[in-house]
């Protein structure tokens, strides 16, 4: 899940907390005490990453499948062939069948969070490719939602556990959800190693020195905490989660 409406601050101008570059796992604690919200705050990972997208080989982009899921279910549309619409129905598709599902794009009235289609179906999209672009619904390969006939079934599944989407922006920064308040530090730690492995499989093969610039932590309402990054970055092997099984 590409949650491309939540705005990812710049770095400079947000204030952190007074206590530098803490612990990974003593910064998940801190965040979750300082949480005064009375809803279940999202936790946020903040990243700036040492790249320049306006180079293709290090626009960062993939997906990763956190392994203690988010905590949310989240709504999906699939646009496929008629034949598919029960398999997709059986794997957890929210929403099928062309017509409706076209036909809420067009009129504005969808209530999907996520939409995958068959690669068949993508001409079928693109009078939409601009709407749902900006609403960062438009299906991609490196998203995992533009998929063979084949590969739909794991595609639903792994959406509904879980599965996010990750792109650096313009001004380098990547902002994922990593869990809920409400969950166990453990799960939140979990889902941030799993994070760090794939964001390193994305490694631009051209950048040298180290891909994380400045990491940090939030809750929905809170303060961002400064991280340091050897404590979670999965290139370290003395990191503070290497022993972390999930």
């Amino acid at each position: 899940m590409l949650l491309r409406g939540r705005v990812l601050v710049n770095f400079a101008k947000v204030k952190v907390t007074e206590t530098p570059k803490i612990r990974i796992g003593d910064a998940v604690k801190l965040i979750k005490e300082r949480a005064k919200a009375k809803f279940d705050e999202t936790i946020d990972f903040q990243l700036r990453l040492n790249v320049d997208p306006k180079h293709g080989d290090q626009n960062v982009r993939g997906t990763c499948m956190l392994p203690g899921g988010l905590g949310k279910n989240v709504s999906i549309a699939v646009l496929t062939s008629n034949e598919l619409n029960e398999v997709a129905l059986r794997a957890g598709a929210d929403f099928v069948g062309q017509e409706e599902i076209l036909k809420s794009i067009k009129d504005g009235t969808y209530k999907f969070e996520k939409l995958i289609t068959t690669q068949e179906m993508l001409v079928h999209l693109k009078p939409y490719a601009r709407l749902l672009g900006t609403k960062g619904l438009m299906p991609n390969p490196k998203a995992g939602t533009l998929v063979l006939p084949q590969e739909l079934t794991q595609a639903i599944k792994g959406a509904k556990a879980g599965s996010i989407e990750f792109r650096v922006d313009s001004g380098s920064n990547l902002m994922v959800p990593v869990g809920k308040k409400s969950f166990e530090d453990k799960v939140i730690l979990m889902n941030i190693k799993a994070f760090s492995i794939a964001l390193n499989q994305k490694r631009p093969t051209s950048l040298k020195g180290q891909l994380i610039g400045q990491a940090r932590i939030k809750t929905t309402m809170g303060e961002p905490v400064e991280v340091d990054i050897q404590s979670f970055d999965q290139r370290n092997k003395e990191n503070d989660l290497k022993d972390l099984v999930y």
